[in-house]
């Protein structure tokens, strides 16, 4: 008997090759014949398939693999984060974008990197977070507000950004290279890892990956967007050793972007303002380029990071982390005199975190505990000759926290609490020469409940309720600017207090053999609520006119239903629906929030073709449909009215080429909006003057080996 275990990119493969060899020979055999007869019996391979689970039994979620994520290569983070039930993403221009979890985005949503909270200029809808969604295998999207562990700004839910484990005891160079194309915008791109392992004196492995991509001007369906081109260079490199209790791993990764801003948010003078917002789309075009010129944003951001892992049979299993980032943004526009190459935005932020955790099980209890603290500088650059949007400023964050969970085969339960601090000091000049600023001191209690029980093997249901908070940003705060992208003048205001939120979420789950179905359903209190509205004035600075918006707060509640189902009829086609319902408002007026989706149904059939099963091709076509938001108030927009609802069709179809020593070459063809029609999405802050995107048609090719 021969067994073998070999691992791949979270699954173990079991090979259980059993030789049985019987040698009987008869009484005339031995008489004829000393030779013996051999008779042997194989049984072939069994192949065990499992997945890394990034989020709790006890919360409400869901989870993106990586075959999911290296298909949306050449779309943004949010774009792929759209495939989930219950999220959306809210946008400025094509480029920019940022994932939506039940109508809440930037700092309502945790964003967590190889376990670290990312920092960086999130705090416009214009800033899109500064990550490679390329480096992970696994995306996981907690929809409660599971603050405890992770701290504050999870109001709205968490998003756990894991890559695969490094491959120790895995000899042998593998890896995968990706290369794509897509028509709009005349994009192209490679992407790929290569990774080893290797013994001296315990287990080392190493992982390396590379990611670059070009694109020029995006187009609607009717005409150029100029000057929206996109370059983008990424890297990132780990290595690590494990020997006997102990794990060792230290890496850095490097995001470098430099996007194009759309010319028609750039405005003139207050008539020219007005008249484009009438319009709602460019007046003047120039022919397509991938030149990018001014007004453009260009964004780098650094990690490095280090962890240690022991692990003890009686003590348990403590981690710890210790994590810098920095974050340099700068942000050009057209300026008289020369002067466009200064930039008019140019801000530093640095970060450091550091994070230990304990956490032990005995018989079906576990418990954790742990403590972060997280120190941030964020600072202007001097000689701009522009007053910052923001002032500099600091902010010294800690945090302590515990968990207990106790499960059984049929059901478990979960509660904890924690204890968090925030110290915030800024300092700096407004447009008027006057020094503003100071010190803001928070601290909260917070708490979390959550169960999960089994009605029987199809049926499960899972509930839990959760206490969240978050401190205003200084950005709501104090600024006093305009956003490049989105074309307004954003006015904050330092009598703002914390956040407080409470969200009960409700899962229902059902999954045999031809269906899996999932119905989620969600209430969330939030007192403070922040958000800007136009005040209904224009002022205008020396770049031009812009409408006014003005941060203030409120009490605000939340519901929704999301519907995630598969339906397989026959193994080989899937009918894929997701949908989602939000409902928001203020209270007690019951006056409508701004920028919360309207309702969206997402819906797909592809079917694997059971010939040519060696190539696993496959083909499916998609539709999108997203309603006219009707629940709107138009005191809290530029325009009376929102976009008219939408169709988009899709088209996905690819084949795998095996190839010798287990290598594969996949070809893949998608298209988006094939149907090329002519939309606004009404969370698009560009939406007043332009279009969202048409036609786009990706193909590409991925080698394994």
């Amino acid at each position: 008997m021969m067994l073998n275990f070999k691992s791949g990119r979270h699954q173990w493969t079991g090979v259980l090759f059993i030789c049985l060899c019987w040698c009987a020979p008869s009484e005339a055999q031995r008489g004829a014949s000393d030779k013996l007869v051999h008779d042997s019996i194989c049984l072939h391979e069994a192949v065990v398939s499992g997945h890394r689970q990034v989020t709790g039994v006890n919360q409400v979620g869901s989870q993106i693999n990586q075959i999911t994520i290296s298909e949306a290569m050449g779309r943004s983070l949010g774009a792929l984060l759209e495939g989930v039930s219950g999220m959306s993403s809210i946008q400025t221009g094509t480029i920019v974008s940022k994932p939506v979890i039940h109508g809440m985005y930037g700092n309502r949503i945790l964003m967590v990197s190889n376990g670290a909270r990312l920092t960086g200029q999130q705090w416009g809808a214009d800033h899109a977070p500064e990550v490679d969604k390329n480096n992970y295998s696994n995306i996981g999207v907690v929809k409660g507000a599971d603050a405890v562990k992770y701290g504050s700004e999870a109001l709205g839910g968490i998003i756990l950004m894991q890559p695969s484990p490094l491959p120790y005891e895995k000899r042998g160079l593998r890896g995968m290279i990706s290369t794509f194309y897509g028509t709009n915008g005349r994009r192209f791109g490679a992407s790929g890892y290569v990774e080893n392992s290797f013994k001296w004196r315990g287990n080392w492995a190493w992982r390396l990956h590379l990611h670059s991509e070009n694109g020029g001007d995006r187009s609607t369906a009717h005409y150029l967007l100029n000057n929206t081109g996109m370059r983008e260079n990424n890297l990132s490199m780990t290595l690590g050793y494990s020997h006997k209790p102990w794990r060792l791993e230290a890496g850095y990764s490097l995001f470098a972007q430099k996007l194009g801003v759309m010319q028609s948010a750039q405005m003139g003078n207050e008539q020219l303002l007005q008249e484009r917002i009438r319009l709602g789309r460019p007046v003047d075009f120039t022919p397509f380029s991938r030149h990018i010129g001014y007004p453009f944003q260009q964004i780098t951001h650094h990690t490095a990071f280090f962890k240690a892992f022991f692990n003890h049979q009686a003590l348990g299993h403590f981690s710890f982390q210790s994590t810098f980032q920095q974050d340099n943004r700068r942000e050009n526009r057209i300026r008289r005199m020369n002067h466009s190459n200064i930039p008019t935005v140019s801000l530093h932020l640095k970060s450091l975190q550091n994070a230990l955790v304990w956490n032990k099980g005995y018989g079906q209890w576990k418990s954790e505990a742990g403590t972060q603290v997280l120190v941030t500088d964020n600072h202007n650059e001097r000689g701009t000759g522009v007053v910052p949007i923001i002032p500099n400023y600091t902010e010294v964050a800690f945090g302590l926290y515990a968990l207990q969970k106790f499960t059984t085969n049929r059901w478990g339960l979960e509660a904890g609490a924690r204890f968090d601090g925030q110290q915030t000091k800024a300092d700096g000049y407004d447009w008027t020469g006057q020094r503003y600023g100071g010190k803001r001191d928070f601290t909260n209690f917070i708490y979390s409940l959550g169960a999960h029980y089994h009605i029987n093997r199809q049926l499960k249901v899972t509930s839990h309720f959760g206490v969240a908070w978050r401190a205003p940003h200084v950005y709501e705060l104090y600024s006093n600017g305009n956003e490049l992208s989105s074309g307004i003048f954003v006015k904050g205001d330092s009598t703002l207090r914390s956040e407080q939120s409470y969200k009960w979420i409700t899962s229902l789950k059902y999954a045999n053999k031809y269906f899996n179905i999932q119905l989620d359903g969600y209430l969330q209190w939030i007192n403070n609520y922040i958000y800007d509205q136009p005040t209904g004035r224009n002022i205008t600075v020396i770049s031009g006119a812009y409408p006014v918006f003005q941060y203030r707060q409120t009490r605000a509640f939340f519901k929704g239903v999301d519907l995630d189902a598969h339906i397989r009829p026959i193994s080989s086609l899937d009918y894929h629906l997701v949908s989602a319902m939000i409902w928001a408002c203020e209270k007690p007026s019951n006056a409508y929030l701004p920028y919360i989706p309207s309702f969206r149904l997402t819906h797909s059939l592809t079917w694997a073709l059971p010939f040519y099963k060696a190539c696993s091709p496959k083909i499916g076509i998609s539709h999108r449909f997203v309603a006219k938001q009707t629940r709107f108030n138009p005191a809290t927009d530029l325009i009376a009215f929102t976009p008219d609802a939408y169709h988009l069709v899709g088209f996905e179809a690819s084949f795998s080429v095996p190839m010798q020593k287990g290598m594969s070459l996949r070809i893949s063809l998608m298209g988006d909006n094939i149907l090329n029609r002519e939309y606004k999405e009404y969370t698009n802050r560009s939406r007043y003057y332009a279009h969202d995107m048409g036609r786009d048609v990706r193909c590409m090719i991925t080698w394994n080996f």
